[in-house]
């Protein structure tokens, strides 16, 4: 892989083919490198999707040859899931560095190491999604395929107000509400549960940045309300970045034509 220069955009920003803005594209093959490297570094789970699918396996990075541009991804204990990989033609890989989703294809796997234990020697990806620090990736949520906000709305929790969940980060989520609804006031503090279509519920806490008036494509006016994180569960980041890739991958197969 050759030194290229960096990538300059010119205050547009275009989508890319899986829906990504392309100001998180990372092409510069320096740039790739140090990144691969800090997932080393700080130690990085990766969770490996096997072609695309749904199904996937804990990993990491295990080493980088730079002569060669390749890296060393280590293998799953379950040997039904090695034999998966090599089959699966391609990984989707996503991880974290310092809360911040990074996100990359390896294709062609070739196995290495024999029954004691099992690696992968692939070539460097050839691009990265790599979200900013306080610009993380919303994504707008499907209306079929919405994660749900539980909302008490009394101090004994008896009653709830259930919210579709509009558009969701790892750094938090919005709803609407009709105009004269006055549950939130900014700034506030409040618990609720986030039922995530892939998963279970999460207990989370949020605090409402933002009430903007906004009108529906129907002409319906509302009142969208932003809230970000102040404490999820463990796990629970993972669980929202899962779905974002999930959606992410489905809205770019249908935009291909794929099944």
């Amino acid at each position: 892989m050759s030194e290229g220069s960096l990538d300059v955009h010119d205050g547009t920003h275009a989508a890319h083919d899986d829906g990504t803005d392309d100001r998180y594209l990372v092409r510069n093959p320096r740039q790739i490198r140090q990144l691969l490297q800090a997932l080393i570094d700080q130690r990085s789970l990766i969770n490996a999707h096997l072609g695309g699918r749904d199904q996937s396996f804990p990993t990491a990075i295990l080493e980088l040859d730079e002569d060669e541009d390749t890296l060393l991804l280590d293998g799953s204990p379950s040997e039904p899931a090695n034999r998966a990989a090599e089959e699966a033609g391609h990984l989707l890989c996503f991880a974290q560095l310092d809360r911040v989703m990074v996100r990359f294809r390896l294709d062609h796997l070739e196995r290495t190491g024999g029954s004691g234990h099992v690696a992968f020697r692939v070539a460097f990806p050839s691009e990265l999604v790599h979200l900013q620090r306080r610009e993380l990736y919303r994504l707008e949520t499907p209306i079929t395929d919405s994660p749900h906000l539980l909302f008490p709305i009394n101090e004994d929790r008896s009653e709830a107000l259930s919210l579709r969940v509009v558009d969701i980060s790892g750094g938090g989520l919005a709803v609407t509400v009709p105009p004269d609804c006055n549950v939130f006031s900014l700034q506030k503090r409040y618990d609720a549960r986030l039922d995530m279509p892939d998963s279970g519920p999460l207990q989370v806490s949020l605090i409402v940045c933002n009430q903007l008036a906004v009108k529906l494509p129907n002409g319906v006016e509302m009142k969208r309300i932003g809230m970000r994180f102040d404490t999820l569960p463990r796990g629970g980041d993972s669980a929202i970045q899962r779905y974002i890739f999930r959606i992410d991958r489905q809205r770019s197969a249908r935009k291909n034509g794929e099944s």
